[in-house]
């Protein structure tokens, strides 16, 4: 589960929020459900958020009872275009992602239903999606990482990381609610 061997040499590029990103989340969910029928598809990260500057990358979220039921598809979701990464993100989680040319087009992300980063992830989109001034701040801040670290990728991931972990804790803060 080292990511950072698979960001060496990686193209990346940070382009303004396109609005065609959702209709290109639904033809791959529409895939999904078709190999997995009843499933839970979220479109997260920065392709999923209007006005949000981010790589062209559309993130996916699958929420599933059984991983062992993601095995069991793996060649139905390969021969959809999907490559499998196997367990890559964390662990109690599956990876599939549609990369051309070494450039990532698209993550799959299975996860087990309660899995907490479920609603880490859910709660980072829906955040973002109704507080302006932090899409403006995120959006500036990859566009002056990209500008800094064009070619470096895992430079940008860290430096984006960093930004993001403190992200999430406004977010978190933002849901608590107080008596």
């Amino acid at each position: 589960m080292n990511k950072n061997n698979s960001y060496k040499d990686r193209k990346y590029d940070i382009r303004p929020y396109d609005s065609s990103w959702p209709a290109q989340f639904e033809q791959y969910a529409s895939q999904i459900r078709n190999i997995f029928n009843n499933v839970r598809i979220e479109h997260i990260g920065s392709t999923s958020v209007p006005n949000m500057v981010g790589k062209p990358c559309i993130d996916i979220l699958v929420i599933i009872n059984d991983l062992q039921i993601v095995e069991d598809h793996i060649p139905e979701m390969e021969h959809a275009g999907f490559e499998y990464a196997g367990q890559f993100v964390m662990e109690g989680s599956r990876l599939f992602r549609v990369m051309k040319n070494n450039e990532l087009l698209a993550n799959i992300h299975f996860f087990l239903e309660g899995h907490p980063h479920n609603a880490e992830m859910i709660l980072l989109r829906n955040y973002l999606r109704t507080h302006e001034k932090e899409v403006e701040s995120y959006s500036h801040i990859k566009e002056e990482l990209y500008t800094k670290y064009a070619n470096d990728y895992a430079s940008y991931r860290k430096f984006k990381d960093e930004y993001m972990n403190a992200l999430k804790h406004r977010a978190q803060e933002s849901t608590v609610v107080t008596c």
